[in-house]
């Protein structure tokens, strides 16, 4: 404990401490006045009776000093000896010459003064000077005044020190005990949290009111005390509750009752930290065809359906399976301790067969499948992430390959995925490097023979894959967004080819078609204003180049999709559906959309030698189409016999290997334009 906590560590100390510091302040400071007045009058007195004493020898003196009588003048000083304080006494003449002298003996102990006082005061009668009177004296006197005077102060310091000390004493009885006692009973509470505890009242001025006030306080806190603890416990209550409530609902799905995806995660993260002997398969299921059930009869229906689903799954899976809802039309199955795969596609064959029955919502029958992907731990991965992906990896597969199907995961099928990623990865930079390249395929008149069209098809000059097909690209353009710029390059370098083939000769009313995508349509529009804008720079009119579009996909668009078509067709851009008749249009569609050219796919083309049907089916299109007034092109002509049986059958235009495979514009030019 330093010297700061023994002087101010309590009040009591603190208040000793201020008294005793003021009374030993106060008492110095008077004692030191008055010491220096004493000394001041002391030291005056004694100058004072010095001058006397001086000034009654000097005429005797003065005139001993006059007739030389130094035995007279010796006898009149002698006496000065006598006093205690005197060291010397000295008469000189004007010249400064001794005339007497005395000097005393005695040795004063001075511990204070060093220094003598000297009185020094001329010998003249009649105003005539004959000499110096000069006595010295120490202080001794005054010192012993002064010691005296310092005893006196020092007792009476002690004093009011004794004093102040008994003052501090009855204060800290009448004042100070009671603030300590109130401020124990304070630190009594803090530590025990005892709010039973009281005060006592030791005065009646405003200490004893604070401890009035603080026992007042105190009952306060102990009944709100009281009434919190019986609140706490209440909401305890509703908490745990709430609780409860919470977790149900925090790892249960709200549509379906089912466990959900953080449930059957966490579980699956349990179950791979269990011993090495643990093994379990989990089953990724997607409901087939579930968004064309919610937009054409509604989400209401929707929902029914993922119940009414979900219920008949669980209907069928063995006491060691659980089933999850991860979300939408997406659930999984986790299954436990199986004995064999054949157990796992056993269930997966169960729930196809029990889904196959349909359904009844709001008596409506609804027929719905689900494709099924399969992941087995620890033999297909050891991570949950792994597992979950491989088996949605999987449940793809089942969905390329025709739905309503399920699949084990196997390596091929992460090795497609890294082939895709890849592919990805290379388109990305394709257009930056350059390359890509447009091939053209002529589209002969089947009358006179002679060029009217081209079709402009795109190539991939891959630096180390060599010529990629579109076939293995287009398709994975369109699903990560890149056909935009790949189209839009497409269609700008088909737009300045073409301009270079009129400067070539073209015929004014040649063309070049393109394939679009409905996935280009998707930014409102504003492309096509851009277009209109690009084409009329190169000195093109708007039906210089076909926008060309498949079958499936134009029925399969969006509504805005075909809106913009009907725009672009009111613009006199022409429009061609590829690969007619394997789709499922309507003919009253296609009056509606009033498109311009019908191309006849290629499966009905070469059936036509063979197949009487073949025969039969492209010659309703081709009435179609001239009942439309739309013009008809036959894919894939491939020999003569071919080219004559659809001239017969009235068709305008072919396009096949019988003219020409598609070639680079260098070539297509030397072929068709005479340009060496």
């Amino acid at each position: 404990m330093n010297l700061r906590q023994i002087l101010f560590g309590s009040l009591n100390a603190k208040l000793l401490a201020i008294l005793m510091m003021v009374a030993l302040f106060s008492s110095i400071t008077i004692a030191v006045m008055f010491t220096i007045y004493e000394l001041n009058t002391v030291t005056k007195a004694e100058q004072s009776r010095l001058n006397s004493i001086a000034n009654i020898l000097a005429p005797n003196l003065t005139a001993a000093l006059i007739f030389q009588d130094e035995v007279s003048a010796k006898e009149q000083i002698k006496p000065l000896l006598d006093q205690s304080n005197i060291v010397s006494a000295r008469v000189e003449d004007t010249e400064g010459k001794a005339f007497v002298g005395i000097f005393s003996r005695k040795n004063n102990d001075i511990q204070i003064f060093t220094k003598l006082m000297v009185v020094s005061i001329p010998l003249t009668m009649k105003g005539v000077d004959y000499g110096t009177l000069t006595i010295k004296a120490d202080y001794s006197l005054i010192e012993q005044s002064l010691i005296f005077f310092s005893i006196f102060l020092l007792g009476i310091l002690a004093l009011i020190l004794i004093l102040s000390f008994i003052l501090s004493l009855f204060l800290r009885k009448n004042l100070i005990y009671p603030l300590t006692h109130l401020a124990t009973v304070a630190e009594h509470v803090t530590k025990t949290n005892n709010y039973n505890l009281r005060s006592k009242v030791l005065s009646r001025d405003e200490v004893g009111n604070l401890a009035s006030c603080f026992n007042l306080m105190l009952e306060t806190i102990e009944q709100r005390d009281h009434s919190l603890e019986e609140k706490v416990q209440q909401r305890t209550n509703a908490l745990k509750v709430a609780n409860s409530q919470l977790t149900t609902q925090a790892f249960s799905d709200p549509l379906s009752g089912l466990p959900n995806r953080r449930y059957i995660l966490d579980k699956l993260s349990d179950l791979i930290t269990q011993p090495s002997d643990t093994h379990f398969a989990i089953l990724g299921l997607d409901l087939d065809g579930f968004k064309e059930i919610n937009d054409t009869m509604g989400h209401d229906y929707g929902d029914l359906l993922l119940i009414d689903v979900s219920r008949c799954i669980a209907d069928t899976l063995p006491t060691s399976a659980t089933l999850a809802r991860l979300g939408g039309d997406e659930f999984i199955i986790l299954v436990e301790n199986f004995s064999s795969k054949a157990f796992i596609n056993q269930i997966a064959l169960e729930i196809h067969h029990r889904l196959s029955s349909g359904f009844s919502i709001k008596n409506k029958h609804v027929y719905v499948t689900i494709s099924i992907g399969i992941a087995i731990f620890p033999d297909d991965g050891n991570t949950v992430e792994n597992l979950v992906k491989y088996a949605d990896l999987a449940m793809y597969k089942s969905k390329e390959t025709g739905r309503n199907c399920h699949h084990f995961f196997n390596t091929i099928m992460l090795e497609d995925v890294l082939k895709k990623r890849e592919l990805i990865d290379d388109l990305r930079s394709s257009l930056i490097n350059n390359e890509f390249e447009l091939y053209y395929q002529p589209i002969i008149d089947l009358s006179t023979n002679k060029i009217r069209k081209a079709e402009a098809l795109i190539r991939w000059h891959h630096p180390v894959r060599g010529m990629v097909p579109p076939l293995e690209f287009i398709s994975v353009a369109e699903e990560v967004g890149l056909i935009v710029d790949i189209g839009e390059w497409v269609a700008r370098t088909a737009a300045q080819d073409l301009a270079k083939l009129k400067k070539l000769g073209a015929d004014e009313h040649f063309q070049i078609s393109v394939n679009v995508s409905p996935i280009q349509f998707k930014d409102g529009g504003q492309w096509m204003t851009n277009w209109f804008e690009y084409v009329a720079g190169l000195g093109l009119s708007h039906d210089a180049i076909i926008v060309e579009i498949t079958e499936n996909l134009l029925m399969e668009s969006e509504d805005s999709v075909r809106s913009q078509l009907t725009k672009l067709k009111k613009q006199g851009v022409p429009i061609a559906i590829d690969d007619f008749g394997v789709g499922y249009s309507s003919l009253s569609y296609l009056q509606k959309m009033d498109v311009d050219i019908l191309k006849i796919d290629k499966s009905f083309v070469d059936d036509l030698e063979t197949k009487s049907n073949s025969r039969d089916l492209c010659q309703i299109m081709i009435m179609l189409a001239e009942h439309l007034s739309i013009q008809v092109i036959a894919e894939g002509i491939e020999n003569e016999k071919q080219k004559q049986i659809l001239t017969d059958l009235g068709c305008q235009f072919g396009q096949g290997y019988l003219f020409s495979k598609p070639l680079p514009l260098a070539l297509f030019k030397q072929k068709y334009f005479d340009v060496s």
